[in-house]
């Protein structure tokens, strides 16, 4: 057994020397006990710095568009989109119609003409430039003709210089910001309608109602009434206040009386003793006298 055991051993694995490995490239070094050689490396590449705060970037300012920005093919799309709106404002001054309904009207018609005296005041030359323009486009020289007329008639003579044309699309700038006001007050009659009994009375239950209830609406024509019961007053001591042909202003004292009252009211309700006695002065004074100005 023990000669088995010796012929055993001759089979030991751990006894028999490792010849080179072909496939190894590395064997002698790793029977000689040395360690594999650490490939080189590449240098590490320089960190970025860390990028500035967000308050230390420096950006552009934000630039706002100015008159220097518009050229006269932006011009010329504004104008010939906005004259017939002019166009039809004057259609409805002419005619004396202020209601309601004109407002949106005389708004678009009055931001048309101030764009034609913008466009005189800040480069009378790009004005020259669409003048080819306007004599072509129908409602852009009707546009033209009327404010030159209604300086005509003023003075007496056509506009000529670049400045005396742009006093005459000022006075049609004036007349349209007049109906601009007219047409307002047209819409808070409207809106005072509501609170208004088929006599024509105030509907003090119903404005009761609302103000105990806390409605945003009614809260917001208050505000309506406020602002245009003033500017009515304005109309009347500047004596421009028909708002309906023939009436020659009874209608918009009739506005002030109504108004003045249901303010008034409100007042008296909000426990705002002051505010109430003054309106129920303006009520007082336009309900005994006709108050106009020629």
């Amino acid at each position: 057994m023990a000669g088995d055991d010796k012929h055993l051993s001759d089979f030991d694995l751990d006894s028999f020397d490792i010849d080179v490995d072909l496939d190894n490239p590395f064997a002698d070094e790793i029977k000689a006990g040395k360690t594999r050689p650490e490939p080189p490396r590449r240098a590490a590449a320089a960190a970025p710095p860390p990028p500035p705060p967000v308050s230390e970037i420096e950006r552009p300012e934000p630039r706002r568009r100015s008159s220097k920005d518009f050229n006269p093919d932006m011009d010329a799309l504004l104008l010939t989109a906005q004259s017939a709106m002019i166009i039809e404002g004057m259609k409805n001054y002419t005619q004396g119609n202020f209601s309601s309904a004109t407002l949106s009207i005389y708004m678009e018609a009055l931001r048309g003409v101030s764009l034609y005296t913008k466009i005189l005041d800040r480069n009378p030359n790009n004005y020259n430039k669409l003048k080819e323009l306007i004599d072509a486009d129908i409602d852009c020289k009707e546009v033209e003709a009327i404010a030159f007329n209604m300086y005509k008639k003023m003075h007496g003579i056509d506009p000529d210089s670049y400045q005396e044309k742009l006093a005459a699309f000022e006075k049609f700038e004036l007349l349209f910001r007049e109906a601009v006001n007219k047409a307002s007050v047209s819409n808070s009659m409207r809106l005072l309608k509501k609170y208004l009994l088929m006599s024509g009375s105030l509907d003090e239950v119903k404005v009761r109602n609302c103000f105990t209830s806390g409605s945003a609406d009614f809260a917001s024509d208050v505000q309506n009434f406020i602002q245009h019961i003033k500017l009515a007053h304005e109309m009347v001591k500047k004596g421009k206040c028909e708002i309906s042909k023939g009436l020659k202003g009874r209608d918009i004292n009739i506005f002030i009386i109504k108004t003045s009252y249901l303010l008034y009211f409100y007042y008296t309700l909000s426990g705002n003793a002051e505010m109430a006695e003054y309106y129920g002065r303006v009520h007082n004074n336009y309900k005994k006298y006709f108050v106009i100005r020629d």
